[in-house]
């Protein structure tokens, strides 16, 4: 055989990434289109004639006023405790335009940049679910179905258009979890790195990075080295190196406002689930340099009053554990009646969405992605890939893929126990939660085990469709 033959008989290794270079490129293009060409017929409804929701970003609950963060400078992102700062900064980078040339800074301008930020990750993620569902069924006409129907979801393009960190924790965390699945596939210590890369970028945009979190992340890149087939030590110490970065936040909030948690909503996310009242928690002795270092810096939320609620509030919270471990369980069940209820709602209805409140197939999305038919899918799915893999076969995935449920379970339970009090309206209890909004964070993996278990459905009616037309013919011919 000639060396000619030999180089054209491989295929390209580029040929696997043209299919998801475009679903992302007509992704990113359909939905900024859309939303450009509904924005220019709906001006005079929309809110200042732009947002397709109400909330624009200079006035969300997780970030900071660009009056007051602009003039401080990137010392900022510093002081900020309210929120991993990662959409802060993309929103610190849109304002050069501006005053790059010593113009006023302009939150609308911002929030246009956002959306095509957005619509991009948008592209982005529906082509990550397009290579999952193909790595799964090695079928790209199954893996264009999924994702055509996923990237349709109104529920999706809900959180996709918030003008927030939830696009980027969305994608960060699909990301993530689809390297981690890489890994306990091929067992490639590069595909662990690649998954620790992709969760320090999930640290900035989202809440993940918990102090158990982190125990957890070094027990698991020391087994992540034993189970690889191709063990390299620079992989090793550059696994030790993301995780030491994701320690980052923690070890600053604990030297400015003494809490390793990752946001100062954190007393309030620790209360709620153990029905706490906030009210009903006495003013400690703060430590006098939280309340130095609270005042360093001021916007929005990020205030001296959020860190000593927190500082409050979390402490409260532990000491109640520690002391009442079994009550603390039925509290904790108890919250599961206000936040799974939630879970099951459909995300399109999280907030008034004008673009995706025109889309003709929303109502029969919601129905079908959310409540019992969507339990009842989740399961049709599961009982599918245990039927086809029988009990041997599930087991010997679940000792494969088991660090992938640690991880999932790591990013879920905070949704499921996401209830806590609103201040102010503290006498409703601890119903306030937005699980209706995270959950989107960590559905990528359900609809990729969908995928898989419709490709081994239409596989297996296929192969008895030719069993039988094959049984026929012998019969015929015998005849």
């Amino acid at each position: 055989m000639s060396v000619v033959e030999v180089t054209t008989s491989r295929p390209a290794w580029w040929r696997a990434w043209i299919a998801p270079l475009v679903i992302a490129a007509a992704s990113t293009s359909v939905l900024y289109l859309a939303i450009r060409v509904f924005r220019s017929a709906n001006k005079g409804a929309l809110p200042e004639g732009y947002r397709i929701q109400d909330w624009s970003s200079n006035w969300m609950m997780q970030t900071l006023g660009l009056e007051e963060m602009i003039p401080f400078g990137p010392a900022a992102f510093w002081y900020s405790h309210v929120y991993p700062p990662l959409e802060d900064m993309i929103r610190y980078v849109f304002t050069f335009p501006e005053t790059s040339v010593g113009e006023a800074v302009s939150p609308m301008a911002v929030d246009f940049r956002l959306y095509a930020l957005y619509a991009v990750l948008y592209g982005l993620t529906n082509a990550l679910l397009y290579v999952w569902v193909r790595s799964l069924t090695r079928n790209g006409w199954v893996a264009l179905a999924v994702t055509v129907v996923w990237a349709i979801h109104p529920g999706y393009i809900t959180i996709m258009t918030l003008l927030e960190s939830s696009p980027l924790a969305m994608f960060t965390i699909s990301l993530s979890l689809f390297f981690l699945y890489m890994f306990l596939r091929y067992r490639n210590l590069a595909w662990s790195t690649a998954f620790l890369a992709a969760l320090l970028l999930a640290s900035l945009a989202r809440t993940v990075t918990q102090l158990h979190v982190l125990a957890i992340l070094f027990v698991a890149v020391i087994s992540f080295w034993f189970i690889s087939h191709q063990r390299k030590w620079w992989l090793l110490a550059l696994n030790i190196l993301l995780v030491a970065l994701l320690c980052a936040i923690p070890v600053k909030m604990k030297i400015l406002y003494d809490t390793w948690d990752v946001t100062t909503y954190g007393g309030y996310h620790r209360v709620g689930p153990l029905w706490i009242d906030p009210r009903t928690v006495a003013e400690p002795v703060y430590p006098q340099k939280i309340v130095d270092n609270a005042l360093a810096f001021s916007s929005r939320y990020n205030t001296q009053e959020q860190v000593k609620d927190n500082y409050r509030l979390g402490a409260a919270a532990g000491e109640f554990l520690v002391q009442n471990p079994v009550e603390s369980v039925g509290r904790l069940a108890k919250s599961l009646a206000i936040t799974v209820p939630e879970i099951l709602r459909p995300s399109s209805k999280y907030t008034q969405n004008y673009f995706v409140e025109k889309l003709p197939w929303r109502d029969a999305w919601d129905w079908l992605f959310s409540g019992w038919p969507y339990l009842i899918m989740i399961s049709a799915a599961a009982i599918g890939i245990g039927w086809s893999r029988g009990w041997r076969g599930v087991g010997r995935l679940f000792i494969k893929y088991g660090w992938f449920a640690v991880f999932y379970g790591l990013l879920a339970l905070p949704i499921l126990f996401s209830n806590r009090y609103r201040p102010g309206e503290e006498d409703a209890g601890p119903i306030w939660t937005d699980a209706i909004r995270q959950k989107v964070f960590v559905e990528m993996p359900i609809w990729a085990l969908v995928g898989y278990a419709s490709w081994l459905g239409i596989s297996r009616l296929r192969r008895n469709k030719q069993s039988k037309f094959s049984g026929s013919q012998s019969s015929n011919s015998g005849r």
